[in-house]
C-alpha cells in the first residue's frame, strides 16, 4: 500500500452507543492514536483471529464473554494432564479478570459457566486447584471433529 495504512476508498458506517465511543476514545488517546486506527486494529484482530473461513471452524460457546475466555484459556494451558493441558486456577484468573469481571468473580461468572457446559474442568491438586482445559473441538460443518489437524486429514 502507500504510506497510508489502510485503504481511504474503503470505508464503513455504523451506529454505536455514545458511552461506548467515548470509552473508546478514551483508550485511543492513551494509545496516542486516532479512533479510526483504533478500530481498524480491532477489526484487524477480529479477522486474524476467526478469519480462515476455509478450515475448520471451532465449536465455542455462544455466549461471546465465555467464548472469549474459553479461547484465553485455551491458549494459555500448557502443563499438561493426563493427555489434556492445563493452567493453574489462580493463573485463569489473573488472565481472565477485568473491569467488567472482577478477578474474585471470575470463577463464578466464566469459569463454573464453562465447566456447566462441558468446555473445561476444575481439579483440585495437591498444592494447586488447575484447570483442565480439552483440546478444542471443531466443526467441518456437519461433525464434530477432534483436532483441526483430523479435519484437514
Amino acid at each position: 500500500m502507500s504510506r497510508m495504512d489502510h485503504d481511504p476508498t474503503s470505508r464503513t458506517s455504523f451506529g454505536c452507543p455514545s458511552d461506548i465511543l467515548e470509552k473508546l476514545d478514551e483508550i485511543a488517546d492513551r494509545e496516542d492514536v486516532s479512533r479510526s486506527k483504533k478500530l481498524r486494529e480491532l477489526v484487524r484482530r477480529e479477522v486474524e483471529a476467526k478469519g480462515d473461513l476455509e478450515g475448520p471452524t471451532p465449536v465455542l460457546p455462544d455466549n461471546e464473554r465465555l467464548s472469549k475466555a474459553y479461547r484465553t484459556l485455551h491458549d494459555r494451558a500448557h502443563a499438561p494432564y493426563k493427555n489434556n493441558p492445563r493452567v493453574k486456577l489462580e493463573t485463569a484468573k489473573n488472565k481472565l479478570y477485568s473491569n467488567e469481571t472482577p478477578k474474585s468473580a471470575v470463577l463464578d461468572e466464566i469459569i463454573k459457566p464453562l465447566e456447566n457446559l462441558g468446555y473445561l474442568s476444575v481439579w483440585p491438586g495437591n498444592q494447586h486447584v488447575w484447570v483442565i482445559v480439552p483440546p478444542m473441538q471443531y466443526t467441518d460443518g456437519e461433525d464434530i471433529v477432534e483436532s483441526a489437524e483430523k479435519a484437514t486429514a
